[in-house]
């Protein structure tokens, strides 16, 4: 990825965060100089240094991975449109904010037990919000036997996080600071997002320089 030092974000404990926040990724595999990328919902387990997922048996990254194991997950987060009209400083042009995180690793397939593990991991974490959080120990053993034999389990070492924030940061604190103001009058979830992200920046930014 093109990564400026100006947006590389190195501090691996917020890069494990951002996949937490937006689990849901790109898997990218490559194999007879064929690339296929498939959106995931991914687990991430930093002390295991490992992203867990599962695809359906169809899906042709299952011999992908067996084929060439090295992958690509991509996470992305809120972005938006920057208008030159948004700066305090004049002859500016247009540009876009964002958040972009890349893992590179070597992936494998789970056994029976991991994947079960995976799955329930997911339905746990993403029912917790519900008054009535649904359970796989719901689903009766035959149903859960002809769901378990239609999909696979996979595992990716992470060998390499790249975290990237175009969030204006090589701009002047006014321009950022008239950015925000403009992103704040914007009512959409998007620009609402980035500005906060700027803003939260920019405060961060100022409590480490006093």
């Amino acid at each position: 990825m093109y990564l400026p030092d100006a947006f590389k974000t190195t501090d691996k404990d917020k890069g494990i965060a951002f996949i937490e926040r937006h689990s849901f990724g790109d898997l990218v595999t490559c194999s007879n100089h064929s690339i296929c990328s498939n959106k995931v919902p991914f687990l991430v387990n930093s002390s295991e240094n490992m992203l867990y997922g599962h695809f359906s048996n169809a899906n042709p990254q299952l011999n992908d991975i067996s084929a060439a194991p090295e992958v690509l997950a991509i996470f992305s987060g809120p972005q938006c449109y920057i208008s030159p009209h948004w700066y305090h400083s004049d002859n500016m042009v247009p540009t876009w904010n964002f958040q972009t995180l890349q893992v590179k690793g070597t992936a494998s397939i789970t056994d029976e037990k991991r994947l079960i593990w995976i799955l329930e991991k997911l339905s746990t974490r993403h029912e917790a919000s519900s008054p009535a959080p649904w359970s796989m120990k719901s689903l009766e053993q035959e149903k859960l036997d002809k769901m378990l034999g239609m999909i696979t389990g996979f595992q990716i070492t992470i060998e390499k996080i790249e975290f990237k924030e175009k969030m204006s940061q090589n701009r002047s604190d006014r321009d950022q600071q008239s950015v925000i103001s403009a992103l704040n009058k914007h009512n959409t979830p998007e620009a609402q997002a980035v500005g906060e992200i700027m803003r939260d920046r920019l405060q961060t930014d100022f409590k480490n320089s006093i």
